[in-house]
Order: structure tokens, then sequence, then C-alpha cells
């Protein structure tokens, strides 16, 4: 007994210690029977000072949560589950890792070989269950009686290269799996430290030829350009250099509001409502050129025009993705921004005129949305136009997908660029949103969350983690009492149905929700209300609940496109008399 647990304690430990050694500093437990040695021995290392160590019961929950710390951090997160179906709630956050390029390193624990098929409960075929949404897939040697020094280096040697595989572009999940055969429990005070031994890695930059500068040259220097910039995953990433490009070659940049852009100078915001208003642009407004950068677009009428486009496009494809929904890519070049953007900063410049005349054009935009938000009651537009307008200069502002990330698109137009705007923009769903910000605001400070109350129904076990570990958050539930965004897709035409099978509305008693989890809770009806509570420096969790009418939607977003299109007539009007 005693040396079947020294060497559980011996393996176990020396697995742990390799990824502490290769980067893992902070690790999401949802801790089962199989997984009791890494789970007892993950405790210890916490109260070492090892590791930051978060519990979390719910391991759909847990996943999310995890991502969300990698997210705000850009480090690998470590997730810990037992074995069986408990590993297939990893699944969605794993999903959205991937198609986000987030660095997760997912441990799952599992029954040994002689336990397989033959009807051991809690046992599920768990070698490569996440599929293709993983980088790579390890199955570790189960701990035995053998050659330890051996299972030891081959064990290091494996999570170095999954460690590493999740962190290299494009970033992205990796899977271990750890059999384990009983007994299960370790010997606390048997744990040997074991020495540091990471393999030396040179990392090379790009560097242009004297070729492919002459050819940049050639497509970009004295052109009127265009950046089209898309969602990064960091929030911020490459931003400071396509914002000095666009400055130095006097383009403006149509900014995605998860590009990080926002806020600069040559970062317009009105793209989505433009191209809703014109599907083709005027002469004078005609691109010679086009510059994408980042991720698929939240605006649909912007892809919609890329894809009939009359300008070459080049696709800065840092991640090496080849994430072009708008199939519109004439030549990509697999490099970030930053690494290829200044070896360009002796280029000739478009003329001055070429800039002002697209701010002049944002800027005509940007008045008849602030008529569109000033004139009602509190709406879906003006929610999103109220956070905008008063988060902190230093607020990290995550927002669901569905209805909240294409309101903020439209109306979020920062004048500082310290303002960092997230979202699960990659598998685009609305699971694990509460759980993602809640681990996003581990690692940042003044976090406010934007979210749909589908939504928020959708997560709420991972609000418990708020609770646990006194996490600073300021929920905005947007309630329409249902599924808002089919009121703006063709669903909507089927009246006799509608309400039923898409409207689907809850009745939420978000009050009731909030008493569960110990936050504090307001019901607002006003712009003002909502303004001063967004002031409010984030203490503690905080669920703001503001009901608007869904049936309202299709209304607002017709009359906004139509009162967009009718000025912009009058706007080539008077600048072409």
């Amino acid at each position: 007994m005693g040396n079947i647990q020294t060497i559980l304690t011996n393996r176990v430990s020396g697995l742990l210690a390799s990824l502490r050694h290769s980067g893992i500093k902070q690790v999401v437990l949802s801790p089962g029977s199989r997984s009791t040695p890494v789970a007892i021995l993950l405790g210890k290392m916490q109260d070492e000072g090892q590791i930051k160590l978060y519990i979390d019961v719910d391991e759909r929950s847990a996943a999310f949560f995890g991502l969300g710390i990698a997210k705000a951090s850009g480090q690998p997160v470590l997730l810990v589950c037992t074995s069986g179906t408990a590993a297939a709630n990893y699944y969605p956050a794993i999903w959205e890792a991937d198609s986000t390029n987030v660095p997760l390193v997912v441990l799952t624990t599992d029954r040994p070989p002689e336990l397989q098929e033959i009807g051991t409960p809690q046992t599920l075929d768990q070698p490569k269950m996440y599929s293709t949404a993983v980088k790579g897939f390890y199955q570790l040697p189960s701990p035995s009686a053998g050659d330890g020094n051996a299972e030891l280096a081959y064990t290091d040697y494996i999570v170095q290269k999954a460690v590493d595989q999740a962190c290299q572009h494009p970033c992205g999940p990796v899977h271990l799996n750890l059999p384990l055969r009983k007994p299960l429990m370790p010997d606390v005070d048997q744990v040997v430290s074991l020495p540091e031994q990471n393999i030396f890695q040179t990392k090379l930059t790009p560097v242009l030829t004297s070729a492919a500068k002459q050819h940049l040259t050639r497509l970009f220097a004295g052109k009127k350009g265009l950046i089209i910039a898309g969602p990064v995953q960091d929030g911020h990433q490459n931003a400071a250099e396509i914002a000095e490009f666009a400055e130095q070659m006097n383009w403006p940049i149509l900014a995605d509001p998860l590009s990080g852009l926002r806020g600069y100078s040559h970062a317009l915001s009105t793209g989505d409502q433009l191209f809703k208003a014109w599907d083709k642009l005027p002469t004078d407004f005609q691109p010679e050129v086009i510059v994408r950068t980042g991720a698929t677009l939240v605006s649909a009428s912007m892809i919609n025009w890329l894809a009939n486009k009359s300008a070459p496009v080049i696709y800065l494809d840092e991640d090496c993705s080849w994430k072009d929904h708008s199939l519109s890519t004439t030549e990509r070049i697999a490099a970030a921004p930053a690494q290829i953007l200044p070896q360009l900063s002796d280029l000739k410049p478009a003329v001055s005129q070429w800039f002002e005349r697209w701010r002049k054009l944002s800027r005509t935009i940007r008045k008849i949305l602030e008529t569109a938000t000033s004139f009602h009651p509190l709406n879906e537009p003006g929610v999103a136009s109220v956070i905008s307008k008063n988060l902190p200069a230093d607020a990290t502002l995550f927002v669901s997908n569905s209805m909240p990330i294409r309101d903020i698109d439209v109306q979020f137009d920062p004048q500082i660029t310290s303002t960092q705007v997230l979202c699960n923009r990659g598998a685009d769903g609305i699971d694990g949103v509460n759980s993602t910000a809640l681990g996003v605001a581990s690692q940042l400070q003044n976090n406010y969350l934007y979210i749909g109350d589908l939504a928020f129904f959708h997560d709420l076990t991972g609000l418990m983690m708020a609770r646990k570990y006194d996490l600073d958050l300021t929920v905005i539930v947007q309630n329409n009492d249902g599924g808002g965004i089919f009121s703006i897709l063709p669903q909507y035409q089927e009246k006799t149905q509608f309400e039923k099978v898409f409207g689907t509305p809850l009745d939420l008693k978000i009050s009731a929700i909030a008493d569960m989890y110990d936050a504090k809770y307001c019901k607002i009806t006003t712009a003002g209300e909502l303004a001063d509570i967004i002031r409010q420096q984030p203490h503690g969790l905080t669920i703001v609940e503001v009901v608007v009418p869904r049936q309202a939607v299709p209304e607002q977003q017709d009359h906004l496109k139509a009162a967009v299109a009718d000025r912009l007539q009058e706007f080539l009007d008077e600048n072409h008399g």
C-alpha cells in the first residue's frame, strides 16, 4: 500500500510540477473521485503559493471561467476534472477557445485501460473526446511500478510540448488524459521538489524580404486605402501598430468593437450602419486597396459589402486561421500587423482629403445615431448607448452574443483607447457568458457585463464564483423577456408561431436570482439611473435589470436604417452640388 501510494504521489506531483514549470500559474478545478490525487496536490501547491487555484463544481461554468482568465491574462490556464460526463461539460468552452485562439490546457482524469469498455461507471471514451476542437491530444501514462525516472521524463517532455502547443500561434486548447488506478489517496508528506528542466526555445520574428516589401509598396504607396479591423482575442493586440500605420497613410479604419481600435484618431465606428444604408459606395469613397485584420466582423452588412468589393483585399492573418467569412481575400500574409506594418513606415501616404472625407461621413452617421437614442424611452439601442458613454476610462466591458454585441457595434464610440471590450466571438454562443466575464473579472479591474435575459439564464450557476471569490462585476441585464434577435430575422414573419417557438418568454425573477447569490440588485427605468450606476466603480456582484420592449426592436431597426439612408443622400447632395 505504501509503495503504491508513493508511486502515485511521485508521478502526479511530477506532472503538476512540470505544468507549473511550463507556465501554468492558474488552475480551475472541478473535483471528483477519480481526480482525487490531482485535487489534493493542487491544494497543497496553492497553500505553498505555487499556483492560484479556483474551485468550480460545475464543469461547464469552470471551463468558461478558465477561458475568461486566459482571455484576460494572455496566459495558459489549466482545467482539471474527474472522468465521465464531467469532462464532456468542458466541450462548449473548448470550442470557443479553439475558435478564438485562447490557450487552455485540459487535464481530464480517467479510469485505467483495464476498466474501459466493460460498463465501468463514470467511464467514457475520453481519448480524443474533443476531436478537432483541440490542437493536440496526449494520453499520459498511468502511474505504475515501472521505471519511475523514465515515466517522469516522458511526462515532463509531453507537458512542455502540450503547453507550448497551446501558446504557439494560433493559440488554443490542448488535452491531456490521465488514467489513474485505486487507491487514489496521495501522501502529501512525500511530495518531492523536482528541478525545472525546460527546453530552451528560440522564436523568430518575420522580416519582409526586399521583394515582398516592393510588392506591398506598389499596392499601398499613395493609394486610397481602407483598413477593416476585426475582433482580436484579448481586445487590444496590434491596435497601436494598426492605428499608427493608418495615421501615417491617411487611411480610415472601419473598426469592429472587438478590435481594440475604437478611440484611435483614424478609427471610425459607423461601418455597420453605413453599409446597411449603402450596399455600394459612391465613387469618392471607393478604396483602391483594403487591408483586413482580425477575425470575422460582428457586422453582417460590412461582411456583405466585402464580399462584393472591387478593390484587392490584403489579409494580415496573424493566427493563420483563414477567417474570411466574406471570401474576399485576394492576398494573405501569415503574420501579425504588429510585425509587418512597422516595416512599411516609409511609404507615401494617400492625400489628406481621403481620410477627412471618410471622417466627415462617419460624423454625419453618428449624429443620426445620437438623435435616435435621445428621443426614446430607454430601449435596446439606448441601453448600449448609455453604457458606451459612461464607462470609466480603464473599464473592461464583456458583452454577450446575440443583440448586446450588435447594439454595442452600433453605439460604442469611445473618445479614449483604454476601454477594453471582450466577447466570446468565436463559436458565438450565449452559454457560459456569466462565467467567462467573471474569469475576466478575476484578472482585471472595473469590470462590466452587458447581457440579455436568455444568456443570463443560460449560465446562472456561474454566478457562484463571484460570491466564492469576492469578484467585482456589474452585470447589466437587458431584459426583453425572450429572444430579441429573432425579431429582426425572417422567423418573425411567421406571426402565428413566433412567440411560442422563438420569442420564448421566461418571465425571470431577476431580483430572486440576485438574492440567491447575495448580489446587490436594482431595477432601473431611465438613462440617468443607468448612467449613475455605470459611473460607480464595480464592488462585489451587482445585477442591474433594465426592462426593454422586445416587440419594438424591428420597428427601431427599420426606422434607424431609413433615417441613415435619408441623411446620407442629403450628405451626398450637399457635398457634390
